[in-house]
């Protein structure tokens, strides 16, 4: 049976031919990071193992940067993937939650109303299925009190808030090429700053990351056309089946923190040329499905910030708890991947409850969305029927209520 992959990205033997020969030039890496530095509107880009490396190496450097060792506090959204607090604890620091509003799944800031801002850090955005958060009002809490922002555009490479694109608000912008985000090369991490302070301060955390690993490059290359075919819906429906953790969500620490291989470099110049083409059918299939679910009862589909312009590397629906596990039950046996997403809030991963500090709010909105979130396919590879077999499903499925 055909089986639509939750989330990725189509690559052909072309692209990948393509991406080997441009790796090949000398000149690779430069011509990457300037096609990065205009993607962040920002004049200055660092290449990292993965997006969890490269977070981890921002918030050595904004420690750097601060000099002041009460600072060792980090906010991060309630609910998020679960590498930014494992980021956060690698760096030596300590993860502090913020609620999120469930409607708009951006930090919702009235919940830091009372907060002793004096031991933070960083505030640390999450844009989450590339639906930018409320960047404008994160970059100004953060200058009000003196803290720094990472703006975490790991799922929202190519996305706008208010005219800028989503990674050039705050002081550091982060993408990700890791799998599942808006293009890949199964692993890559991706740095965007202006000149400065804090530049110096990366430059100095870069310096010490070890070169790219040449089997783990060896390795990633050899995946790379397994990808390639295997998300295929003729193929991936058998790929699902098998035991290699596909969809999980796992809290680690113990990653490795190296560059990024001038090798997967060439991949990603080329999938950069045609990013707006990729969103482009991301954002058509999103389209798609909100026109047809947003009126199902039992559902409700994410509410956008004005002046947002999101990409949707998978697209975010809100089910009743208590029909949730049947939509996603009869999505799967329809072909269709429909997941959970990230299992539980962050105050509930036990891994991150145990590093909270004494005085953590509690997260109710974040509850809400771990309770009720199930993401769709939007990549290119979902059929332009999609949108109406997910309604008809749901709207079966809802009928119970």
């Amino acid at each position: 049976m055909t089986f639509i992959a939750p989330a990725g990205i189509p690559l052909t033997l072309v692209d990948l031919a393509r991406g080997a020969m441009r790796s090949l030039s000398g000149d690779v890496t430069t011509r990457l990071q300037q096609q990065l530095s205009l993607a962040g509107s920002r004049p200055r880009t660092w290449l990292v193992s993965t997006g969890r490396a490269a977070m981890t190496v921002a918030l050595k450097a904004l420690q750097q940067a601060a000099a002041d060792p009460r600072r060792v506090e980090v906010i991060c959204a309630g609910y998020t993937c679960y590498s930014v607090p494992a980021s956060v604890e690698r760096a030596g620091l300590v993860p502090r939650l913020c609620d999120i509003d469930p409607a708009t799944l951006s930090p919702d800031l009235a919940s830091l109303g009372g907060l002793d801002f004096s031991r933070v850090l960083a505030i640390v955005s999450a844009n989450l299925y590339g639906i930018p958060n409320a960047l404008q009002d994160l970059q100004a809490l953060a200058r009000r009190h003196g803290f720094f922002m990472v703006d975490d555009a790991a799922q929202a490479l190519g996305a706008r808030y208010q005219g800028r694109p989503v990674g050039s608000f705050g002081d550091i912008g982060l993408f990700s090429f890791d799998k599942g985000k808006n293009i890949t090369t199964l692993q890559g991490g991706v740095l965007v700053a202006e000149s400065g302070r804090v530049s110096e301060a990366l430059d100095s955390a870069a310096s010490s990351m070890r070169c790219a690993s040449v089997a783990t490059t060896l390795a990633t290359l050899g995946k790379l056309p397994v990808y390639a075919l295997m998300l295929r819906p003729g193929l991936y429906g058998a790929v699902r089946r098998l035991p290699i953790g596909l969809g999980l969500t796992p809290f680690e620490t113990d990653f490795p923190i190296e560059t990024y291989s001038r090798a997967l470099a060439g991949l990603a110049s080329v999938q950069l040329q045609r990013l707006d083409q990729i969103n482009g059918v991301r954002r058509m299939n999103a389209d798609r499905l909100r026109a047809v679910l947003g009126s199902i009862r039992g559902l409700s589909t994410p509410r956008i910030l004005p002046g947002a312009d999101p990409v949707y590397p998978r697209y975010p629906l809100f089910v009743e708890p208590g029909i949730r596990a049947g939509f996603i039950a009869a999505m799967e046996r329809a072909g269709i991947g429909a997941t959970a997403s990230y299992p539980q809030a962050l105050i509930d991963v036990p891994e991150v409850a145990l590093r909270l500090p004494p005085d953590q709010i509690a997260t109710p909105g974040a509850r809400e969305v771990a309770r009720r979130i199930v993401t769709l396919p939007t990549h290119g590879y979902s059929p332009p029927n999609l949108a109406v077999r997910v309604a008809e499903i749901a709207q079966e499925i809802c009928a119970s209520l």
